[in-house]
């Protein structure tokens, strides 16, 4: 049975996702792109206006500033991602690499907090494949990233599927995993490991090597990634060196959220 949507919301937020998409965009430009009358297109835009979610340019329409205050507000509304940015903070200063905290958000992951090392000189995966001026937000396939493949190993295999099921396994490098008993076999080892390895999955020429991050209940919280170039993450400091690295500052970190946990019910 399919889920009840209130279909007016959802037309609104496909005109976001769109002027977003589109860099911009005019009324004329919209109502082509949506296939609905110009008049809808209309009242939908004068809304988000009026209510500081668009501005206007010209007859340009873009994102307005008021979605920052909600993507901060998430994003520091739990004291785990707080103390998880502190973390990717503490060890790119460590390792001069950068790092990345995912959370996964309609079964894709998305780029809570990142710390792009000054003294790094290879670009981040963003910089490698998208225009947008900013990395917080960017969303992730799951199968294609070290924090993603990290996040998938702690799901139920019912869950594994439902995220398979809406997204597939897009390709995004000839090394990327596209087959599912692939990606099955590869969450199995990750359990058994407790690391996750994406070896030039999402861009050529990057490693990354992945932890989960779970909560005291256990539940997954997100995940957290060491990334840079196969140059440099070459045999053991890789395989090895990186893995345990990651792995003493995400116990870490679990034991910081678990204290800040109990502080809360004292």
């Amino acid at each position: 049975m399919a889920k009840q949507t209130a279909k007016t919301t959802k037309r609104s937020l496909e005109v976001i996702n769109t002027i977003q998409k589109l860099g911009g965009a005019t009324l004329e430009e919209l109502t082509d792109e949506l296939a609905i009358s110009r008049s809808a297109v209309h009242l939908h835009l004068r809304t988000l206006l009026e209510e500081g979610y668009l501005t206007k340019e010209g007859a340009v329409y873009h994102i307005g500033l008021r979605f920052l205050n909600h993507g901060e507000y998430a994003r520091s509304r739990k004291t785990a991602y707080t103390l998880a940015k502190q973390t990717v903070t503490e060890l790119s200063d460590r390792i001069d690499e950068e790092v990345e905290f995912v959370v996964e958000n309609d079964n894709r992951g998305i780029l809570v907090h990142e710390s792009f090392h000054p003294d790094s000189q290879f670009p981040s995966k963003e910089r490698h494949i998208s225009d947008a001026p900013t990395s917080a937000g960017i969303y992730y396939y799951l199968h294609s990233v070290a924090t993603g493949k990290a996040i998938l190993a702690e799901f139920p295999d019912e869950r594994v599927e439902a995220v398979l099921d809406d997204w597939g396994l897009p390709r995004q490098t000839e090394h990327t995993i596209t087959d599912r008993n692939e990606l099955i076999r590869e969450l199995e080892q990750i359990r058994d490991r407790g690391v996750a390895f994406a070896d030039e999955e999402y861009v050529d020429g990057l490693r990354e090597v992945g932890r989960r991050v779970t909560g005291p209940d256990g539940s997954v919280l997100g995940a957290i990634a060491i990334i840079g170039p196969k140059y440099r993450f070459t045999d053991e400091r890789y395989t090895t060196e990186l893995p345990e690295i990651l792995t003493e500052h995400v116990d870490d970190l679990e034991a910081e959220i678990e204290e800040s946990y109990l502080d809360d019910y004292r």
